[in-house]
């Protein structure tokens, strides 16, 4: 299924270097419409959505300026698929090193180097794969935790969110089910899930481990074992026990939590990790972060 160099999972996995022609980011204007700022007089409000709309010049907000606190993200298809990403960037790396370093990922070996400045340095918040044609918009809900310029990227093109201003108390979708990040002994990343999960409604996924990870969730044979994971993880057949489909977040960083819509048939699922180890590049799954678990 992946040998050591392979880092994607699936198309939504595009995540994992963010963009493959990271040189050539073009960053846009924020808003669909004429947008102003939303600095509620109030220090608390019951619920704040933005949404973004896919666009061939680049992802388009309905609000690009609030205050920071929990926020719904709406992705509805305009006219481009691919993912959204939502991300920040620490004081002192700039967008031209960000560019830089996720350049250097695609090399194999891959540079470690760029790998860890990219760990210690974008704060990333998650993002949903970009609806197909006809279908219903995607859903996802983070804090914004901080008064910080965000960016939203698709593909190769990034627009700007800010955020200014107190933090203020709103509201998230309640959750259904869970599918976090941990690390346990011995350093290691795992995940931090239930036996069962519903199949559908909000999905709570916490990264308490000490790297970046994202998900892709694939429904599998019932018959399907951890040896029958490891042995196609370490193979570059594809696998015969995947059935599909596929649901999938991008990237979240340490210490942040993601909450997303979801809804697929009942079954057995396996989840995975791909972003790369800062230890030596190896995909998180090929060092054993994958978990087999129904949906009920």
């Amino acid at each position: 299924m992946h040998h050591r160099s392979d880092t994607r999972f699936s198309a939504a996995a595009t995540a994992l270097l963010l963009t493959a022609s990271a040189a050539g980011l073009a960053l846009t204007s924020g808003s669909a419409q004429a947008t102003g700022s939303h600095h509620a007089a109030t220090a608390r409000a019951a619920t704040l959505t933005v949404t973004i709309t896919s666009t061939k010049s680049g992802p388009k907000l309905s609000l690009d300026k609030l205050r920071p606190g929990n926020t719904l993200f709406k992705v509805v298809r305009g006219n481009k698929g691919g993912d959204m990403q939502l991300l920040r960037l620490r004081a002192g790396y700039s967008l031209k090193h960000a560019f830089s370093d996720f350049t250097k990922l695609n090399g194999d070996p891959i540079n470690l180097k760029a790998l860890r400045r990219i760990d210690r340095n974008v704060i990333f918040y998650g993002g949903v794969v970009v609806p197909a044609k006809g279908a219903k918009p995607a859903w996802w809900g983070v804090d914004l935790d901080k008064a910080d310029t965000y960016y939203v990227a698709n593909g190769d093109q990034l627009t700007r969110l800010t955020t200014k201003g107190s933090h203020q108390r709103r509201s998230l979708p309640a959750t259904n089910g869970r599918l976090g990040m941990k690390t346990i002994a011995g350093g290691a990343n795992a995940w931090a899930a239930p036996k069962t999960d519903p199949h559908k409604g909000w999905m709570k996924t916490t990264n308490n481990a000490r790297e970046p990870h994202f998900v892709v969730l694939a429904k599998v044979k019932e018959s399907t074992t951890n040896q029958d994971v490891q042995d196609a993880l370490m193979s570059d057949e594809d696998p015969s026990f995947v059935l599909g489909p596929e649901l999938d977040t991008n990237i979240i960083s340490p210490g942040h939590t993601f909450v997303w819509k979801y809804g697929t048939s009942r079954g057995k699922y396996l989840a995975l990790c791909f972003w790369p180890s800062k230890v030596d590049g190896t995909p998180h799954a090929v060092m054993g972060m994958f978990k087999l678990f129904h949906l009920i």
